[in-house]
């Protein structure tokens, strides 16, 4: 089925953006976890050492920066028998907002995609599309559920892939190969 080689090639993708970010995050995490002078996030509560909230994370910046390569599309034309993706050059600057709460709740919020992409709302449409940002998503083991938005609305997205409004959890995306 087209969808199936959709979510093959999305999680080849996410393979090669783990390894370049994923790099960059451990990179990032040696660095922070050697600095004396590390500064509380904003928000971070400091009661007692149970509660103590992790050191402020570049898990976020690392979230937009995979939507943000995966939303531009494949780097090259696809070949004959190749699979496809929904995202291209049209649906470049579709991300809005990325944002990871302290539980691993992350809420991905994207400009107006309908326009950009008209058949995405088809079922096989919409479990391939879903399926490439679930997987560019939950790469990053931390995240344990994401809200998909559009132009700040859960009703929007959801309702143009004809669903209704909610959070997709980790659990939920399991390999369906």
């Amino acid at each position: 089925m087209h969808w199936q080689r959709v979510a093959r090639v999305s999680r080849a993708t996410c393979a090669v953006l783990l390894l370049l970010v994923g790099c960059e995050r451990s990179a990032s995490r040696r660095s922070s976890a050697t600095s004396s002078d590390a500064v509380p996030a904003v928000g971070q509560n400091h009661e007692s050492p149970d509660q103590a909230q992790p050191p402020e994370s570049s898990l976020p910046t690392d979230l937009r920066t995979a939507l943000e390569q995966l939303l531009r599309g494949p780097s090259a034309q696809p070949q004959s028998g190749d699979t496809r993706s929904w995202f291209s050059a049209k649906t470049a600057d579709a991300l809005r907002s990325v944002s990871l709460d302290s539980a691993g709740n992350a809420s991905v919020d994207f400009h107006d995609l309908r326009p950009l992409i008209p058949n995405a709302s088809s079922s096989a449409g919409s479990a391939a599309l879903l399926d490439e940002l679930n997987t560019t998503v939950f790469q990053f083991p931390e995240i344990r559920s994401v809200e998909y938005r559009m132009e700040g609305s859960c009703d929007r997205f959801w309702q143009w892939l004809q669903y209704a409004c909610h959070s997709v959890m980790r659990d939920s995306t399991a390999d369906r190969t």
